[in-house]
């Protein structure tokens, strides 16, 4: 299958903070959350990734949220588990994909003729069931680190 068949990418939106009303909306970078707004530019579960500078984290996005234009997000999962997208990016090393000396940049159309082998809902759906209670342990343990820190 290619990486078009599996997933579609966009670029995320431009953003100014000076621009931005106070909201529980989360503004969404390359590096992670940057903010908040009022409205929501794309409907969650979301899954987003660096497109400029910093290149290859993945962020799973549960609810609505607004993508900066620094990102690529998942703007069709073409029948594919979110959680499980998420997942499967984390590990297809984006990097690799980027050019640009000073500022590494990943252009989605480069990614769209890639081969690649994703298995079928299914498989997605039980690989997702395995994987999640193990996150959401790792994500317990650090809230109790983080509160034993504080």
């Amino acid at each position: 299958m290619k990486f078009e068949d599996f997933i579609e990418l966009h670029r995320g939106y431009d953003l100014p903070k000076k621009q931005r009303k106070n909201g529980q909306v989360p503004v969404i970078a390359s590096t992670g959350i940057n903010g908040t707004h009022n409205v929501a530019k794309i409907k969650g579960p979301g899954v987003v990734t660096g497109r400029s500078g910093s290149i290859g984290k993945v962020q799973y996005i549960k609810d609505d949220f607004w993508p900066l234009n620094t990102t690529l997000y998942v703007s069709d999962f073409k029948g594919n588990n979110p959680k499980f997208v998420a997942y499967w990016l984390e590990r297809f090393d984006l990097k690799r994909f980027s050019s640009g000396s000073a500022v590494p940049t990943l252009n989605r159309n480069e990614l769209a003729n890639v081969e690649i082998c994703v298995p079928n809902r299914e498989e997605q759906d039980k690989i997702v069931a395995i994987l999640e209670p193990f996150e959401k342990k790792i994500e317990l343990n650090q809230e109790i680190n983080d509160n034993l820190a504080a």
